[in-house]
């Protein structure tokens, strides 16, 4: 055990979307580096049974709060909690695709609400707290579709460029003021929220990773760079995309996307 992150930035650490996928590996990293952890999720037995693990194998303090970031209350909730946060690691998020006009509204701006309001809300609120003790970190989870024009993902690559803009504005703004800010954009993750998205993703030219390696690589990352992209295919894309038009990149994608999500939906 190192203890680099608390040393760096102190004793807690709060992940938002800690109990499934990348945010649950980061919190057991985080954890296994001597830090005390509040997780933040939906769901209350995952939460618990979560807690329950860090603590029996990292013997690290723990907390958690259950609450729904899609909502005014749960993003209250979380400002309410009783320890100074070092760390925050804004993991929470919610992808939809398919044809645009066919989505439920309601659906989509609850997307928004959590991709991007929780992600101002909770990051406005920590950074004043880590400013005024000139020292602390954030970790905002983007996407690889934030790179890109995404058609069938268009209001999630939306926010996620949203994250990934304020994250890298953040960066240049905090460092002077002692608070790291870095933004982690993964590519195709096997994570439950993947898996249940509806797409078939062998159809598309991404490499899949294993949240574990996703989550050491953001934490490596903090610190040293604003940005993080895990997987050499995944860099190579994102660059590709910088020099892409918008236009040719949207009618590339769309031929790309029709192949991997069911006809019924585009």
């Amino acid at each position: 055990m190192s203890n680099q992150f608390k040393q760096r930035y102190g004793d807690w650490a709060l992940i938002t979307g800690g109990t499934s996928g990348i945010g649950a590996e980061i919190a057991s990293q985080l954890a296994g580096e001597g830090m005390n952890i509040v997780l933040v999720a939906r769901n209350e037995q995952d939460l618990i049974a979560q807690t329950e693990r860090l603590q029996r194998l990292y013997k690290v303090k723990t907390q958690y709060i259950s609450a729904d970031l899609a909502t005014q209350q749960g993003m209250e909730k979380v400002t309410q909690v009783n320890q100074d946060i070092a760390l925050l690691v804004h993991a929470a998020g919610v992808e939809v695709s398919g044809a645009f006009e066919k989505t439920p509204l309601e659906k989509e701006m609850q997307l928004v609400q959590l991709n991007v309001t929780s992600t101002l809300y909770l990051s406005h609120f920590f950074a004043q707290q880590m400013v005024a003790r000139k020292r602390g970190g954030i970790l905002l989870v983007s996407s690889l579709v934030s790179h890109m024009v995404s058609p069938y993902f268009a209001n999630y690559a939306g926010s996620k460029s949203y994250v990934l803009n304020l994250g890298a504005a953040l960066y240049g703004e905090l460092k002077p003021k002692g608070v790291d800010v870095s933004v982690l954009s993964p590519g195709l993750t096997n994570t439950a929220m993947a898996a249940g998205a509806d797409v078939d993703w062998s159809k598309l030219p991404m490499a899949q990773k294993e949240p574990a390696a996703v989550a050491e690589l953001a934490l490596s990352g903090l610190g040293k760079r604003f940005l993080t992209i895990p997987g050499l295919r995944n860099k190579i894309m994102s660059w590709m995309m910088n020099l892409t038009p918008f236009g040719l990149q949207a009618t590339i994608d769309q031929k790309m996307m029709v192949r991997a999500i069911p006809s019924n939906r585009l």
